[in-house]
């Protein structure tokens, strides 16, 4: 007798199994289960589904957060159980593998015929099996934003197009780079991460980045708090929707509620389009540079960041360095002007720079973000405000704009500290 359709399937996404008593027939996967199983109980079906329904028992799935997370999981456990369908249903060579060279730094690629030498000349490890190509392709390219591999076929002069964009770490496959031991750890962990979310092991794996980000962001280590955070948020969006390549509702959402809260806070009657962030960084006065981030409707807009070396101040003075930068930045009057500026500090920063501003033709919103004490100084306001009493998507703004610009600050700084100690 042939297994009934079942009368409560969801019209989530998810993964679903044809069983016979304890035995897994078949594994699949779907963005839409009720829409999925109904197909197999239609009249005319093909032979191969009509002997499945024939044999199984029970139609059982479960539910995911996203069509993603359900591709994942499917390969995961087609791989625990081997079903007899799975086989049955589809040629084994359409399956997808994601293969992993065994070297120092191991290269990522897609396969489906993982048992044959491949153009590595290495015996990689596999990954799979996935029934969607072109969505694992898709998983892939998001995962590469967060966690940066190689793809290159054999070391190069130079640092490749993947370099240039972030999306491979660029001393991997370089033959005129010298990787450091912290450079072979920070790809290790990163293959590690992107290994385990392909696996299925996303949500505990975001467990620990959040322990870590606690940790990094309790030691005022903001820099590792805002890679954990960007992290957090990628491995989130892959894992929760439907289409790794479309634009998240849950993320318009979100700036919806930031428009709506930022012009209440500030009393603005439009929206906050583009945000300026500024920092400082130096050591003793030396090699002194600030930054300026730009944010456009929430997001990083790197193109239109600025770097500016500190030529007129010499000694320790983040106040005095500040006011150079808002000088310098105020006569690029080709250069759109912000509706909020975010500088990095407390009242004597914001003070610092306020007439410089009042000489421009700005007409926005000024603060200073005091990073200790997590509060938001208000041009105009006497009381400063607590960040973690802002709603959460004001509150996240806050102090990813603040990490940015301490994180391109910092980087410029570096660099010229190595620049110098070349010329010594």
């Amino acid at each position: 007798m042939a297994v009934e359709k079942p009368l409560d399937i969801p019209e989530s996404p998810g993964v679903y199994f044809f069983m016979r008593g304890e035995t897994v027939l078949y594994i699949g996967k779907a963005a839409n289960l009720k829409k999925r199983l109904s197909s197999y109980f239609r009249k005319n079906t093909i032979l191969k589904i009509a002997q499945l329904r024939r044999e199984a028992t029970a139609v059982m799935w479960r539910e995911t957060t996203g069509e993603i997370e359900a591709l994942i999981e499917e390969a995961r456990l087609i791989k625990m159980h081997i079903p007899k369908y799975n086989v049955l249903l589809r040629d084994d060579k359409n399956y997808a593998y994601v293969g992993i060279t065994k070297e120092q730094f191991p290269r990522i690629f897609i396969t489906h015929q993982p048992l044959t030498p491949n153009a590595y000349r290495l015996m990689p490890a596999y990954i799979g099996p996935f029934t969607s190509a072109a969505m694992l392709r898709g998983v892939l390219r998001s995962l590469r934003k967060i966690f940066p591999y190689c793809t290159c076929a054999r070391p190069h002069r130079g640092p490749c197009v993947n370099a240039h964009i972030d999306r491979c770490p660029g001393y991997c496959c370089n033959r005129l780079s010298t990787p450091t031991d912290a450079d072979r750890k920070k790809y290790r962990e990163a293959l590690s991460g992107l290994k385990r979310i392909l696996r299925g092991r996303g949500k505990p794996f975001l467990a620990v980045l959040r322990r870590k980000m606690r940790k990094a962001s309790g030691a005022q280590n903001f820099e590792e708090a805002g890679v954990l955070r960007d992290q957090i948020a990628g491995i989130e969006n892959i894992l929760r929707h439907r289409g790794v390549l479309e634009a998240a509702p849950a993320a318009k959402e979100t700036r919806r509620h930031l428009d709506r809260a930022l012009m209440q806070i500030f009393g603005r009657a439009s929206a906050i389009v583009r945000a300026e962030a500024y920092d400082i960084s130096n050591i003793s006065g030396t090699a002194a540079t600030g930054s300026m981030v730009v944010f456009n409707y929430g997001a990083p807009a790197k193109a239109a960041y600025r770097m500016f070396n500190i030529h007129t101040v010499h000694q320790q003075s983040d106040v005095d360095m500040m006011k150079e930068v808002f000088r310098r930045r105020m006569a690029h009057t080709e250069w759109p002007y912000p509706d909020l500026i975010v500088i990095d500090g407390g009242k004597p920063q914001l003070n610092a720079v306020l007439p410089i501003i009042a000489a421009s033709r700005f007409s926005g919103v000024v603060t200073a973000l005091a990073k200790r004490e997590e509060e938001l100084y208000v041009a105009g306001k006497r009381l400063p405000i607590r960040l973690d009493t802002l709603p959460l998507p004001v509150m996240h703004f806050f102090q990813h704009i603040r990490d940015e610009a301490h994180r391109f600050a910092k980087k410029q700084h570096h660099r010229l500290r190595r620049k110098s100690y070349a010329t010594e």
